[in-house]
């Protein structure tokens, strides 16, 4: 089921001022940044076994050297899972917001062998965090991860001229 995302008061808050069209990547990896580690830390307090399990699953899928755009949509399944494992319906969709606007913004240089053998590992240390319950394990491995990832877009921007807009 899909929802206008105004059809709530809820919903307005956060779909006001966030036209896709405007917003660089940079900004989105700062909000990713800021929204990011804390739910990871909810979510190793309170994911279950099964739901470490499937963590684990993604983690094994995308070992399996699928193509790029394979390992972005378990990329983001990953993510959005971490945000479930909450059990706060609100954070999923405050996250699921924020990479609806990334989207726009992928780019095959971003997702090279390298750099998704560098979010594997960094994905593994988020798992195990989370896996130990660990709320400021997961908040750090998070925060790692996504300034793991910023440091290798400013990289790539700084070779390929400016970051994409509209992400």
């Amino acid at each position: 089921m899909v929802l206008d995302p105004t059809a709530s008061r809820f919903g307005e808050l956060l779909a006001s001022g966030l036209d896709a069209e405007r917003i660089e990547l940079l900004q989105v990896m700062e909000v990713r940044a800021c929204v990011e580690p804390p739910v990871a830390a909810r979510a190793a307090l309170r994911a279950t076994p099964a739901n470490v399990a499937q963590l684990a699953g993604l983690v094994d899928e995308m070992t399996r050297d699928p193509t790029p755009t394979g390992f972005a949509d378990l990329d983001r399944t990953f993510h959005r899972a971490i945000a479930q494992y909450t059990h706060n319906p609100l954070l999923v969709r405050l996250l699921d917001r924020v990479h609806e606007i990334t989207e726009a913004s992928r780019d095959e240089a971003l997702v090279s062998a390298a750099r998704r053998r560098s979010s594997i590992e960094e994905h593994r240390e988020i798992l195990r965090a989370i896996e130990r319950h660990d709320p400021e394990g997961a908040s750090a491995a998070t925060a790692a991860h996504i300034d793991s990832v910023l440091r290798r877009i400013t990289a790539t921007s700084e070779d390929a001229g400016p970051v994409p807009s509209g992400s």
